[in-house]
């Protein structure tokens, strides 16, 4: 249930409000600061995208766990990979929080320059999605262990390293880190709903 959580909440996180609303044009600082989200919905994705971080922690605690019972050789680089994971998604998330902070009339506003303000929110956008990155190695052990120990249906596994390996060319080639935060939550629902099914007619 927490991999269908983890899913969800990715989906939405990749979708949900970020700091900035969308714009057509190269903005200056002024512009930055004018089309920022208020206060309240840029806080509002900070605390979706640390919800998603303590379901991700269920999922990948289980997920692990898993793994070292059915393909012990890959649980330790799987392990590394989802602590990688959570501590870049948390830095993601407070990011978001320090950024909301900045948005003119905010309690903390009086802290930031408008320079520091503009600045922040734009990092803060990138980061957060950026912070998935290191999922794509959660989704290469799973996927890779799928295939060659059959710990999920051998689809699941091609899927997932398809998934993985389109993201990181899109990443290297094209310079989309954020590619990651839309293929992690599909990874996350493929494995979720593999799961449930396996024990539904176990």
């Amino acid at each position: 249930f927490s991999a269908v959580a983890v899913g969800v909440s990715g989906a939405i996180l990749a979708q949900g409000p970020g700091t900035l609303r969308d714009v057509d044009s190269q903005p200056g600082t002024d512009f930055v600061l004018a089309n920022l989200n208020g206060e309240l919905p840029v806080r509002i994705g900070a605390g979706l995208h640390l919800l998603g971080i303590v379901a991700a922690f269920a999922f990948l605690f289980g997920l692990t766990r898993f793994v070292a019972t059915h393909s012990p050789r890959t649980a330790e680089p799987l392990r590394w990979a989802s602590i990688a994971l959570l501590a870049s998604g948390t830095l993601g998330a407070a990011i978001r929080y320090i950024a909301a902070g900045g948005v003119p009339g905010a309690m903390d506003s009086p802290m930031y320059t408008p320079e520091a303000s503009a600045t922040i929110a734009v990092l803060a956008d990138q980061l957060a999605t950026a912070s998935f990155l290191p999922a794509l190695a959660v989704m290469a052990f799973v996927g890779l262990a799928a295939v060659r120990d059959r710990i999920l249906p051998v689809g699941i596994g091609v899927a997932t390293l398809v998934l993985a390996g389109a993201s990181f060319a899109a990443t290297l080639v094209l310079g989309l880190p954020y590619s990651s935060s839309l293929v992690y939550p599909l990874f996350a629902l493929l494995v979720g709903i593999a799961g449930l099914l396996s024990r539904r007619f176990a």
